[in-house]
């Protein structure tokens, strides 16, 4: 007969299996932290160029991969999604294109960083990726940990925390002080967070209770930074992802009739019609606030052949405007796909193109509906969401939900391969 002496408390390994959870959950929220595009401008007046703490960001990066180095066993298993093998194949082009430019030091910057993220996604394969449940909790985890910053942003300096609108509109815009952000990154952190909580109150993930607050701060946070961008992906995205996983004719259509009935409400309620407009005439509501002009500008311009396959650099993502004589406007291009062509080259957009593809076709193929609904909801946010911001270029919030989704699906269809569910049992016949 063999002793086994008693565990010693605090050292079991359902208690060292905790400490290790809370540590994945940890070095993901602070990924989500470092991949958000902290701009001085949160503190800066209105009009102020502002610029992006790119230092600190790499700093921080750079911690976690340490971090989740030390805490890695040697010897370790890992997989690769297929959309996050090709963002490897984009960074590796990029990279050797970026020398053919005059200065590559500002790309290879951002390359290192994308490289560093993508590094980060093979070493949480085990902890946090195999099972797509846990990732999906520490990404809803993470956007509410950053929507209680904006919140604390109104408590701390609440004059700073409400940006006022541009000269086309009246009213102002809730933003990040806390942690910098601008006002259309509050509205994505809020439509994430509301997204990701009302596929897991529908999927039984989460209780009414907590659902409930969660869904509330989301739609606080869309709401008053008056973001129409996110609102519209989010819908976009929830849409997509009870289409895709409902199974009966009358969930199809309350998917679609619910939302229909919501945009309705846009045009028929005045208060929500002046939520839509923000004050902008005709012309600003036609031309996107201003961002058609720059993407003409990108279409029209003639460049030479190495340009249109290599770009003009990476973080090159602002146009000069000439209008008339001696009248210059620099404008952002706020289009991921126009964005990526002119930073990177057209090579780039189908390498990019291709691996967002795969990722929706991961996310068709993922068998668990929780799963599966949680990537369309990425999936679809960015979809809309990348029509009108930059960011599918670079390691950027909208690149990461991307990664996000296709991973999460692809681990829940190995998953499903190697624990197939039991056959059932044939119907016996009685004679």
């Amino acid at each position: 007969m063999t002793l086994t002496a008693p565990p010693v408390p605090g050292t079991t390994d359902a208690s060292n299996s905790t400490k290790a959870s809370w540590l994945w959950l940890a070095m993901w929220s602070l990924l989500v932290l470092g991949v958000q595009p902290w701009s001085s401008r949160a503190a800066a007046p209105q009009g102020s160029t502002g610029s992006n703490n790119s230092l600190m960001k790499g700093v921080l990066l750079g911690a976690i991969f340490l971090i989740c180095l030390a805490a890695t066993k040697p010897g370790f298993r890992t997989r690769s999604s297929p959309a996050t093998t090709l963002y490897v194949v984009y960074a590796m082009f990029a990279t050797a294109t970026a020398f053919l430019l005059a200065d590559p030091g500002g790309p290879l910057l951002r390359l290192a960083r994308l490289l560093i993220g993508l590094l980060l996604l093979f070493m949480l394969w085990r902890p946090l990726i195999r099972v797509p449940e846990r990732l999906i909790r520490a990404h809803l985890l993470a956007h509410l940990l950053l929507a209680l910053t904006v919140v604390l942003s109104v408590i701390w300096r609440p004059t700073v925390a409400w940006r006022p609108l541009s000269t086309f509109g009246t009213g102002y815009r809730l933003q990040g002080v806390l942690i910098p952000m601008l006002p259309p990154r509050v509205g994505e952190v809020g439509a994430i967070l509301l997204g990701l909580a009302i596929i897991a109150f529908v999927y039984r993930k989460l209780a009414f209770v907590p659902a409930g607050a969660l869904v509330g701060l989301g739609l606080v946070l869309v709401a008053l930074s008056r973001t129409r961008t996110a609102a519209a992906a989010v819908a976009v995205g929830l849409v997509l992802a009870l289409l895709l996983t409902r199974k009966t004719w009358f969930g199809r259509i309350a998917s679609i009739s619910v939302p229909a009935l919501m945009g309705l409400a846009f045009t028929v309620i005045p208060s929500l019609q002046t939520w839509l407009l923000r004050g902008q005439g005709t012309k600003q509501i036609s031309s996107l606030s201003g961002r058609t002009t720059s993407w003409q500008y990108v279409l029209d311009e003639e460049v030479s052949l190495q340009t249109a396959i290599i770009g003009h650099g990476l973080g090159n993502k602002r146009v000069l405007l000439r209008r008339g004589e001696g009248d210059i406007d620099v404008m952002a291009i706020d289009n991921s796909w126009l964005s990526l062509y002119w930073e990177t080259g057209l090579l780039a957009v189908t390498i990019v193109g291709i691996a967002f593809i795969v990722a929706w076709i991961s996310v068709l193929r993922a068998p668990t509906p929780f799963v599966k609904a949680s990537g369309a909801l990425l999936l679809g946010y960015v979809s809309v969401a990348s029509l009108n911001e930059s960011g599918l270029s670079d390691l950027s919030s909208m690149t990461l939900h991307l990664l996000v989704a296709a991973a999460v699906c692809d681990a829940d269809r190995l998953r499903a391969k190697a624990h197939p569910p039991p056959p059932k049992p044939r119907p016996q016949k009685y004679i």
